[in-house]
C-alpha cells in the first residue's frame, strides 16, 4: 500500500525538487520509505513512490522498479500474485524479491497490457515503457485504489491524491463548476470528474495509454460489471446458490490476508463484517478485531460487536469515543479529504483507523456488501413505492415539494419526504435510484450557482432485475466515489492498508447472475449473505438492526458549528468566493437554524465544500 505520482513535462518547468514534493506530499500513504527516479529525454519524465511496505519489506521491495525497458510505480496489493508468479517463472522468468511489485512488472513484459486480467486485488498502476514511449495508467476493477491526473498543454500530471499536484508549478485550482454541481447532489465528486479543471479521476476497470512523444492519450475499459450480470441463474434454488457463493466468498476472504505484516478487522455488528471475522477464525484461528464506538453521538454497535467477538474468540478492542473527540474530526477532514466530501461516516473509520493502527499494518473492512448481496433500504423501499407514487399526477411533483418544504418537519422523515417528492408522476428505476440518492432535483441546482453548470446524468445500466439493477448503478457510482474513497483516505491518513475482501470479481459476477429473490425482499435484505453468516455466528447474535452513525450533525450545525456555519453563509464571504448565490444559501441556512430539516442534507454539503474551501483555497 503506497502513494504514486508521476509527471511527463515539455514545458522546461519540471524537475526532481518538484517531483520529490509530489511525493512527499503523500508520506502518510507510505511513511516506510520513498523513492523517484526521471529521464530528460527531449523533456521531463518522472515517477516517484512513497512506500508502506506489506510484502517483502526489505529494501528490495521499493519503487520504482525496473526491468528491461519497463519502470514502474504501484499503490495496492496483487492477492493472486503467487499464482502468477508461478506461471511466469515457467516461462523462463528469474526473480529477485518475494514483492508483488516485481510480479505485476514481469507480467506486463510478458503479456502486455492484457496481464491486467491476471490481476486479483486493488491497484493503481504506472507503467513506463521506454522502448515504446508510452505511459499506461491502470485503476482497479472495484475503484478500491484511486488515481488522479492533470494535463494541461505540455504538462501531464499523476497521484494517488490531488494534493500532490499541489507541489507542482503548472497546476491550477480552478473550480469545475460542473463537479461542484455532482457533489452538491451526491456529497462526493463522481469519477471521472475532479473538483478543479483540467484534473479527472482514472475511472475503475479502465486504463490509460498515453504517446510521450506527444500528450496524446486514449482511455480503455478493461472490465465492467455490467458484462458480469450476462447470463442470469434464474433456475437455481436457493441452497445450490449458497453453495456456488460461499466457496468464492471464502476464497476471496482468504485471497486478502496475503501478508508478511500484522492483519485485523474492523468489526461492527452487522452481518457483512461477522461474515468476515466468522471466515477468517474458522480458515486461520486467532483475529484482531476492532470497533468504534460513540454512544453519545448515537453510534454504539460496542456490545453486539463485542458479542460476536466473544463467541469467534477474537482479540476484540473497542475504542468509546466522546461526542467532543467525534466532532474535532470534522476540522480534520478537509486535509484528510482533499476533495470536497461529506459522507459523515468517514468520522468512525477515520477513529477506528486511527486506533488500529497501533497493533496491525493492515485491516480488512467488510464495504461492498450491500451493492454485492442487496443490502440497502432503497432496495426494500422500491418494492413498496410503486404502488402508489405511479398515479400522482406529474404537476403534482413540484407543489407537494414546496408544500414539504414548507413544513417544519425533522429528521430523517423530512428527507425521506422530500426525495420521495421527486417521483411523482416520473417513476422510473433510473429516476427512484436518482430520488434516493440525490440531495435535490438536477434543475434545482440553478437557485444557489453562480455558475450553474448543470451536469450531465450518470450513466445508467440495466440488469438482471430491478433490484438488481439499483446494485449494479450503486456499484459503479456509490461505491467507489463514496464508500471506498472515504475508507481509502481514513485508512492512509493514518499509514493503515485497508483491504476489501467481499470485492472480487469472481464473487460479483457470481452475485450478478442470481435473481432478486435471493438478495431482498419488502421486509428484508441479504438473504443469501445471512444464511452464509449464520454458519458462523448464530441468528440469535446477528438480528436485530445494524446501528448507523447517526452523528447528530444538524444538532451541531445549530449549535457549536452555527458560528461557522453563518461565516460560510456570509455576503463577504460568499461574494470573495464567487461560487454561490449568496441570497438562496442564505434563506436556506436560515430557514435551517430554524429548526427545518428538508434541506439539512444540503446544508451540510454545503459546509463540507466551504471548510474543504477554506482549507484548500483561501
Amino acid at each position: 500500500m503506497c502513494g504514486i505520482a508521476g509527471i511527463v513535462d515539455y514545458s522546461g518547468v519540471s524537475n526532481n525538487l518538484m517531483l520529490e514534493k509530489m511525493r512527499d506530499s503523500l508520506i502518510h500513504r507510505g511513511p516506510d520509505t520513498g523513492g523517484h527516479c526521471s529521464w530528460d529525454d527531449n523533456g521531463f519524465t518522472g515517477l516517484a513512490h512513497r512506500r508502506l511496505a506489506i510484502l517483502d519489506t526489505s529494501d528490495l521491495g521499493n519503487q520504482p522498479m525496473h526491468f528491461q525497458h519497463l519502470s514502474l510505480v504501484f499503490n495496492g496489493e496483487i492477492y493472486n500474485f503467487r499464482a502468477v508468479k508461478s506461471e511466469l517463472v515457467s516461462l523462463g522468468h528469474i526473480f529477485e524479491t518475494t514483492s508483488d511489485t516485481e510480479v505485476v512488472l514481469h507480467a506486463f513484459y510478458e503479456w502486455g497490457v492484457e496481464a491486467v486480467h491476471k490481476f486479483k486485488g486493488m491497484f493503481a498502476i504506472a507503467l513506463l515503457n521506454h522502448e515504446s514511449q508510452q505511459l499506461f495508467l491502470f485503476r482497479d476493477r472495484f475503484g478500491v485504489k484511486p488515481l488522479y491526473y492533470f494535463l494541461n498543454d505540455k504538462t501531464f500530471l499523476f497521484a494517488s491524491e490531488l494534493k500532490a499536484f499541489y507541489a507542482h508549478s503548472a497546476f491550477e485550482k480552478t473550480i469545475n463548476h460542473e463537479a461542484l454541481a455532482l457533489f452538491l447532489l451526491y456529497g462526493n465528486v463522481p469519477a471521472p470528474s475532479a473538483i478543479f479543471e483540467h484534473t479527472f479521476k482514472l475511472s475503475p476497470g479502465t486504463y490509460l495509454q498515453m504517446d510521450l512523444r506527444n500528450l496524446t492519450f486514449m482511455l480503455q475499459n478493461y472490465w465492467h460489471p455490467a458484462s458480469s450480470s450476462s447470463a442470469l441463474m434464474d433456475e437455481m434454488h436457493f441452497e445450490s446458490a449458497k453453495e456456488v457463493v460461499k466457496p468464492l466468498l471464502v476464497d476471496s476472504v482468504m485471497q486478502r490476508t496475503v501478508s508478511d505484516v500484522p492483519i485485523g478487522l474492523f468489526l461492527s455488528g452487522g452481518y457483512d463484517s461477522a461474515t468476515v471475522a466468522g471466515i477468517l477464525t474458522a480458515e486461520i484461528g486467532a483475529l484482531k478485531t476492532f470497533t468504534v464506538s460513540v454512544p453519545d453521538a448515537g453510534l454504539n454497535e460496542g456490545p453486539k460487536a463485542q458479542a460476536i467477538a466473544s463467541y469467534l474468540g477474537t482479540q476484540h478492542t473497542q475504542i468509546d469515543c466522546s461526542l467532543d473527540e467525534a466532532k474535532r474530526v470534522i476540522a480534520q477532514l478537509p486535509l484528510i479529504y482533499d476533495e470536497p466530501f461529506a459522507d459523515s461516516s468517514a468520522i468512525p473509520t477515520y477513529l477506528v483507523s486511527q486506533e488500529a493502527v497501533k497493533s496491525v499494518k493492515v485491516a480488512l473492512s467488510a464495504d461492498g456488501g450491500d451493492e454485492l448481496f442487496g443490502g440497502y433500504n432503497r432496495y426494500r423501499y422500491y418494492y413498496k413505492i410503486p404502488r402508489w407514487v405511479r398515479y400522482v399526477p406529474t404537476a403534482a411533483g413540484p407543489l407537494i415539494d414546496r408544500s414539504i418544504q414548507a413544513l417544519k418537519w425533522q429528521g430523517l422523515k423530512a428527507q425521506r419526504m422530500a426525495k420521495f417528492a421527486h417521483l411523482f408522476g416520473d417513476f422510473s428505476l433510473e429516476s427512484y435510484l436518482n430520488a434516493m440518492t440525490q440531495t435535490m432535483r438536477v434543475e434545482q441546482l440553478r437557485a444557489y450557482l453562480k455558475e450553474p453548470k448543470i451536469p450531465n446524468a450518470l450513466p445508467f445500466f440495466e440488469s438482471n432485475g430491478p433490484i438488481s439493477t439499483l446494485m449494479l448503478n450503486d456499484t459503479l457510482n456509490y461505491l467507489p466515489n463514496d464508500i471506498l474513497h472515504k475508507v481509502d483516505r481514513a485508512t492512509m491518513a493514518v499509514g493503515l492498508e485497508g483491504r476489501e475482501p467481499l470485492l472480487d470479481h469472481d464473487l460479483y459476477r457470481a452475485m450478478s447472475q442470481l435473481p432478486d429473490a435471493f438478495k431482498c425482499s419488502s421486509s428484508d435484505t441479504k438473504m443469501l449473505l445471512k444464511s452464509i453468516a449464520h454458519d458462523y455466528v448464530p441468528k440469535s447474535i446477528l438480528d436485530g438492526p445494524k446501528k448507523g452513525f447517526a452523528i447528530p450533525i444538524n444538532h451541531w450545525l445549530r449549535n457549536s458549528l452555527s458560528e461557522e456555519l453563518r461565516f460560510f453563509a456570509s455576503t463577504e464571504f460568499l461574494t470573495s468566493q464567487g461560487v454561490f448565490q449568496a441570497e438562496a444559501i442564505q434563506r436556506e441556512v436560515e430557514f435551517f437554524l430554524k429548526g427545518n430539516d428538508v434541506k439539512a442534507l444540503f446544508i451540510w454539503y454545503f459546509y463540507s465544500f466551504q471548510s474543504w474551501y477554506q482549507q484548500w483555497m483561501r
